[in-house]
């Protein structure tokens, strides 16, 4: 994987130099060198590093999410300005910038997550001869942790995207696997299977809870703000990611755990947090809500400008789709946010139109994850309580007035999550999951289920992971 890691030994000075036009948050600035993992701190700046480009626009910060709702019927991209117009009509290339971006920067965060773990745990086997103390060595525990949890979003995102589904695909290609080591520069790598590489994201899940719990169990007092992968956070990726799995059990203790983490109402129908002011506020704020489990925190410092999501439904004129605006009712709180420019999500500070904070995992999200496993189980009660936490938007809807049996139900879910999610990238991801059909600009519905992405053409013409998903082109819409 020639160009996955052929600059990962850059220096501190020359990865800040790159980030003037990239992404320069103080929350995750610091990346260290090769070999500096000597001291706590060199630790923390690896794990900075990991979150940096976790954050990038490159990634998480834009084109991953970008990807989740212009490929999927929710969202317009502009022919005018040329932006994500080819992804909503899904004209789609091996050689799509975009695409190579999100492969690279995705691993960017497994190969800087994977050296910050290995050099993490070298600074606590030499904790005596540093001179740490349990409060220091919680903190790398933490540190590790939290490149654990950022290592299985990172695959899970990839996965989604350049694999096909779990189920019913689970010896099909999956992804290069990265474990204890990183991959040395040159190294010829096969694709694991898909089931392989779910293997590896549970194997990290259950790293990161146990490491910190390790770390809790030193440092009772040790806190994360909902900028980084703390507690409450890793519970969301694990509800996502066993949802994927089919496995509901597992998924429904890991939202419930969330919630309760989180510690801001049970996430049910009577629960008012936040309140409906907060929920339209929290858009234009940079602050940390009741809704928040892990956010993206962007400052006007990063200077986003034109790779903002912001900028993308502002000045260069993407809009939400005809199909998606239907579905909302005319006194539902969330058609303000839509309304407003650059679809309000993504409306920006006041001082700043492109800067705003990106939602990763929220409250809302639990919320219907519960929802739709009740539903499964036809335990309809429950699912309508789960769903009416989000549902109860559209003023004008009461809890009876849901639906009473399984697929009415699995249905509405499937279009509340486009209510609530609208902007912030799941339906491609959600659609994928649930077997829903996709229709975007020109094209009839199709089985998204069936469609994998190319694996970039820099990648497979390196020479280093040339396995293709081969025949890709076959299952796009017509």
């Amino acid at each position: 994987m020639k160009k996955l890691y052929k600059k990962i030994l850059l220096s501190i000075a020359l990865l800040c130099g790159l980030a003037s036009c990239d992404f320069e948050t103080e929350n995750y600035q610091q990346i260290p060198i090769e070999d500096a993992y000597k001291t706590v701190q060199d630790v923390q700046n690896g794990m900075n590093g990991a979150y940096y480009a976790l954050a990038s626009y490159r990634f998480l910060g834009n084109y991953a999410v970008a990807y989740g709702d212009f490929c999927a019927g929710i969202s317009n991209g502009n022919r005018s300005s040329g932006h994500f117009y080819y992804q909503s009509a899904w004209i789609i290339s091996d050689t799509d910038a975009e695409l190579e971006d999100i492969w690279n920067y995705g691993y960017k965060v497994i190969d800087r997550c994977t050296r910050t773990i290995k050099g993490g745990k070298e600074v606590i086997k030499n904790a005596e001869s540093l001179f740490l103390s349990d409060s220091e060595i919680a903190d790398v525990e933490s540190y590790i942790a939290q490149c654990y949890a950022m290592k299985a979003l990172a695959y899970h995102y990839l996965v989604n995207l350049f694999a096909l589904p779990y189920q019913g695909n689970e010896n099909s290609l999956g992804l290069p696997l990265v474990k204890d080591e990183p991959i040395a520069e040159f190294t010829d790598i096969e694709r694991a299977t898909v089931e392989n590489t779910y293997a590896q994201i549970k194997d990290d899940l259950q790293k990161a809870e146990d490491t910190m719990n390790e770390a809790l169990a030193k440092n009772p007092k040790l806190t994360l703000s909902e900028f980084y992968m703390g507690q409450a956070a890793v519970k969301a990726l694990k509800a996502r990611v066993y949802m994927s799995l089919g496995d509901y059990n597992t998924a429904k203790q890991a939202a419930l755990d969330a919630i309760s983490l989180k510690g801001k109402g049970d996430g049910r129908g009577d629960d008012s947090t936040p309140a409906n002011e907060i929920y339209l506020s929290m858009w234009t704020s940079l602050a940390i809500t009741d809704e928040d489990l892990f956010t993206l925190a962007k400052t006007e410092a990063d200077n986003l400008s034109a790779n903002a999501l912001n900028t993308l439904y502002g000045s260069y004129g993407c809009t939400l789709t005809s199909e998606t605006l239907a579905l909302y009712g005319e006194n539902d709180i969330r058609l303000e946010l839509i309304n407003r420019p650059s679809i309000g999500k993504y409306q920006g500070l006041p001082t700043s139109a492109a800067t705003s904070n990106i939602p990763v995992f929220r409250k809302s999200e639990m919320s219907l994850i519960l929802a739709e496993i009740y539903a499964r189980a036809n335990d309809i009660t429950n699912a309508q309580d789960y769903l009416y936490y989000t549902a109860k938007r559209n003023k004008d809807l009461t809890k009876s007035e849901l639906p009473d049996d399984k697929d009415g139900l699995l249905k509405f879910i499937s279009e509340e999550r486009i209510r609530e999610f609208a902007g912030e990238g799941h339906r491609f991801y959600d659609a994928r999951r649930m077997g829903d059909k996709i229709s975007n600009i020109g094209s009839t519905p199709f089985d998204i289920q069936k469609f994998v992405f190319p694996i970039p053409a820099a990648e497979i013409n390196a020479g280093f992971c040339d396995q293709q998903n081969e025949g890709w082109e076959n299952q796009l819409p017509q």
